[in-house]
């Protein structure tokens, strides 16, 4: 089967990446070989011979078992092998089955997956859904290494050229971080060049056979985006070239020229790059899962801050980045992020960084909502933005239908990215009209169940009330 994919994906790749893939194919040793791909992150294992099972009463176990907690306790670093093997010797089918659920509403199937193929190996611990989640695994494996040969080209083009290009995100997570390649699936390549070789870094990106995928033009003032609309070439991987970490019109102060002056150099893809000091991609990682994206990555953007935390913690200087947070506004953001690491993955932080964050402390009540919103994978029918928040709480009829207006009529400019249409072209005016129509289509239902005052709207909209309330928490007050 390896073989296959072997063949498959150098031809994919052709002969510039056949021996990278075959590198990595040479370490892939699931389910055979004697040693687990990578145990850094799982502690180490002692030996099947040396390890003398614990019995506890199987019943108490099982009635108290509850899939989410399971996930949190197997998947946390500092989980201990011999533990996570009795847990694991004891559920019951449909306990794995719930077990098995749980990891895929978080994103984090293959991750649990990584650790379970580790105890089959050392503690010949029985996998129930190994053919199904195998296949998988490859097939993310494949994936994986064909987004690792991209990156490698556009690495080494940009570097030709002469521009920095530093790895954000998966790109640099997948090999510097995480356990396994196919331990955490990636959709694009994030890079971060300096906003000055942005003209040239877009005419390396065009010879190499990518272009963006809506309007884009850099004499804009371009202040609401913080990169280039997502880039891709016929069979390629998406590429989003940043030029800051977040968008320039949110009320924080990211100076991108000190980001520059701490990144380090590494090898990505094979590739001599950059990445952010340890500090500034923890704090980036934070406002990534927890501001932009609202609390609503699931365990899975925990999980990549909590195994930055756990791999480079003789290496973090907490007073540094407690330092830098404060010179981003970001002093909440970070300090709750934190604290759902700490509490839900068993990652020490030291108290001193919470105390200099936010002096006041994190209320018990907003931490729970926090903890909620991440993990409460629970998806409704009705669809709330931040928008439709504020007109369901004003009980002004024209506040109500201002709200309305300004969600229809946005920016000229954001238009022509949703639509691909230059902002000055004659049909944007007609595009308001298609905005409307899509909004109608989208979000028309729960406007007239919010107006009726229908019950079955009420948990949606509760949930994204809480997640309004703990974003403005979050947000610093506006430049």
């Amino acid at each position: 089967m390896l073989l296959v994919i072997a063949h498959y994906l150098c031809a994919r790749a052709r002969q510039t990446a056949e021996k990278f893939v075959l590198s990595i194919l040479g370490k892939l040793t699931i389910f055979s070989g004697d040693q687990y791909h990578d145990s850094r992150i799982f502690g180490t294992i002692r030996s099947r011979e040396k390890w003398v099972y614990r019995s506890r009463n199987r019943s108490d176990m099982t009635e108290s078992f509850n899939s989410l907690t399971a996930l949190l306790k197997l998947l946390s670093p500092n989980s201990v092998p011999q533990e996570a093997f009795e847990l694991l010797s004891q559920i019951t089918p449909e306990q794995w089955e719930a077990l098995f659920a749980e990891a895929e509403r978080q994103g984090v199937s293959l991750l649990l997956f990584t650790l379970l193929v580790n105890l089959y190996k050392s503690l010949g611990l029985e996998i129930p859904q190994k053919e199904k989640l195998h296949p998988t695994y490859l097939t993310i494996t494949a994936k994986n290494m064909l987004t690792l040969h991209d990156a490698g080209i556009v690495f080494t083009a940009l570097r030709k050229a002469g521009i920095p290009a530093a790895g954000l995100k998966g790109i640099y997570l997948l090999e510097r971080v995480y356990p396994d390649i196919a331990a955490r699936s990636m959709n694009d390549i994030d890079i971060l060049v300096r906003k000055r070789d942005l003209p040239k870094c877009l005419e390396v990106m065009q010879e190499l056979g990518y272009k963006a995928n809506t309007y884009f033009n850099l004499a804009d003032k371009n202040i609401d985006t913080k990169h280039v609309p997502p880039m891709q070439k016929t069979g390629g991987v998406m590429v989003e070239v940043h030029w800051t970490l977040l968008e320039e019109d949110e009320p924080f102060t990211i100076d991108a020229d000190a980001i520059w002056e701490r990144t380090v150099p590494v090898k990505i893809a094979g590739v001599d790059a950059f990445a952010l000091g340890v500090e500034d991609f923890i704090l980036h990682l934070c406002l990534h899962l927890t501001y932009q994206h609202y609390l609503n990555l699931g365990l899975r953007g925990l999980m990549d801050i909590a195994l930055v935390i756990y791999k480079f913690r003789a290496e973090i200087d907490w007073p540094k980045m407690v330092l830098i947070a404060k010179s981003w506004g970001a002093e909440r953001v970070t300090a709750l992020t934190l604290k759902l690491v700490e509490t839900q993955l068993n990652i020490s932080i030291p108290a001193e960084v919470f105390s200099s964050l936010v002096p006041a402390g994190i209320e018990p009540s907003l931490l729970e909502d926090a903890r909620r919103q991440l993990l409460e994978r629970v998806w409704f029918e009705d669809r709330f933005t931040p928008d439709l928040v504020e007109m369901s709480a004003s009980k002004n009829l024209f506040s109500k239908i201002k709200i309305g207006l300004q969600r229809v009529f946005i920016p000229r400019l954001a238009l022509a990215r949703i639509y691909n249409v230059p902002p000055n072209s004659p049909r944007i005016m007609g595009l308001y009209w298609v905005r409307l129509k899509y909004l109608i289509q989208n979000y028309g239902k729960t406007v007239v169940r919010l107006q009726r005052g229908k019950p079955e709207v009420e948990p949606a909209r509760q949930k994204a009330e809480i997640s309004n309330s703990l974003h403005e928490w979050m947000s610093p007050p506006k430049k």
